[in-house]
């Protein structure tokens, strides 16, 4: 296969997987396709890829990179895992020419073989959690990482933005999909659980206890670059201080200036104290086994 030592993330939507990508694309080895895996592989009419449509066909499985599809994944050919490595090799070249992720330091750009040699890491959101073993069986030599998140700020984002239906379908949801992870992580020594929650109070600390277990180098890392997005502030107001949706680089010990500790605290306070004990009740045992209780 192209993709030498790849890393794959499974992430929660809107529980910190925009924080946790960077966070490896911090690091001069490692580079991703820029876009995540559902829209590379995307089949929806509204936006669909040539190789969605090539990779639903070759594995017969139309639904193989839909992020609300909780259910396992049948095993695919040769063909089609040899299609999907080279999709995946061929969109990470694109990092050389991209306007801002062409950069290895703040100043420094790739050098084309650079970005061939990287490592590749990819944001798989939601149900592509179900992927883990066509993964693994495409790459034996991977690294998978899951990051989680307390259930209760998480769904605030959903309901503002509409993810879920109602609390119970958003508490669906994060059960099937943290019950996933869970189970691939007691099954492999190559796939962590991580809290969002631990990167939010140590971002420094929880970085080289990332980078250790993906056997990255801390000691390559100049500052660290993070993509900009809006969120609540102390003051109850919605954005941010920064340019959105553009990356940004920031000195080792100024990482706050971006990552604020309390997010999950000025999310909380958007729901109702009903709201909030529902999903407390509803999810009790997954907020038990991550020590959120």
């Amino acid at each position: 296969m192209r993709n030498k030592n790849p890393i794959f993330l499974f992430c929660l939507s809107r529980g910190g997987s925009n924080i946790f990508w960077n966070l490896f694309l911090t690091h001069p080895g490692v580079c991703s396709p820029i876009h995540e895996t559902l829209e590379i592989f995307r089949i929806d009419p509204r936006a669909p890829t040539w190789e969605g449509y090539f990779a639903a066909i070759l594995s017969t499985q139309p639904r193989l990179f839909d992020q609300w599809h909780l259910q396992s994944r049948r095993p695919i050919t040769n063909y089609t895992k040899e299609f999907i490595d080279k999709t995946l090799y061929r969109r990470k070249l694109r990092t050389f020419k991209d306007q801002e992720m062409r950069f290895k330091y703040e100043t420094q750009p790739y050098s084309l073989e650079e970005v061939e040699n990287a490592r590749l890491v990819t944001k798989n959101n939601n149900g592509l959690v179900y992927l883990k073993e066509i993964f693994a069986d495409i790459y034996p030599e991977a690294t998978f990482f899951a990051l989680v998140r307390d259930p209760i700020p998480l769904y605030e984002s959903h309901k503002r933005r509409k993810i879920s239906k109602s609390i119970e379908d958003f508490a669906k949801k994060y059960i099937t999909i943290t019950g996933r992870m869970i189970r691939d992580a007691e099954k492999s020594n190559r796939y962590h659980l991580v809290r969002f929650e631990d990167i939010l109070n140590d971002p420094i600390g929880s970085t080289k206890k990332i980078y250790e277990k993906a056997d990255l180098d801390f000691q390559k890392i100049k500052k660290m670059r993070f993509r900009a997005k809006p969120h609540y502030r102390p003051d109850g107001t919605y954005g941010s201080n920064y340019q959105t949706y553009t990356h940004h680089w920031f000195d080792i010990e100024n990482v706050y200036q971006i990552i604020n500790p309390d997010i999950n605290k000025y999310q909380t306070r958007q729901l109702s104290p009903q709201e909030t004990e529902t999903i407390r009740q509803i999810t009790e045992e997954r907020r038990a086994y991550f020590d959120y209780s």
